[in-house]
């Protein structure tokens, strides 16, 4: 279902896909989740909260009140859609870690010879452009967030 969707949006995606199989890909992809969402996580707790309750003192003690819900949709897609350029911000950071440890670096680039752009400079490249411009809407989401009434109890 999501392939054809791939191909159209990053074509030779499957012949990196298949170049890079290796046994570090997963620890990777679970190292980039976590810090992505530990970091998520504190930048909204302590930037957004805190941003929040500059914009309305009333609620300087309720986060766990507004945290237990009721769930409201708006807030929830906005905090949905800003998390991309932490997600990009996790990868350049792992990717930057990798590349200092010569071992996982030869495995993290292991197919860089059968097809382009499979370095970790290239993928940092990337992840930076692409995370960037998901900041520029993230950003002003996030502010917006942060000046929303959250319903009074």
């Amino acid at each position: 279902m999501i392939d054809p969707l791939m191909d159209k949006l990053r074509p030779g995606w499957r012949e990196r896909r298949d170049a890079q199989r290796s046994w570090w890909k997963p620890i990777e992809v679970l190292l980039v989740l976590g810090l992505c969402l530990v970091s998520y996580v504190w930048f909204c707790r302590h930037l957004v909260w805190g941003l929040h309750v500059v914009l309305h003192r009333e609620d300087a003690g309720r986060l766990a009140q507004v945290m237990a819900g009721p769930v409201q949709a708006l807030p929830l897609i906005v905090l949905l859609v800003a998390v991309f350029p932490f997600l990009c911000l996790a990868g350049v950071v792992v990717n930057t870690i990798v590349y200092f440890i010569p071992p996982l670096r030869r495995v993290s680039e292991k197919g860089s010879d059968r097809v382009a752009g499979l370095t970790i400079r290239h993928a940092n490249r990337q992840l930076l452009a692409v995370g960037g411009k998901a900041a520029l809407v993230a950003a002003p989401l996030l502010v917006l967030l942060a000046a929303w009434p959250f319903h009074r109890h």
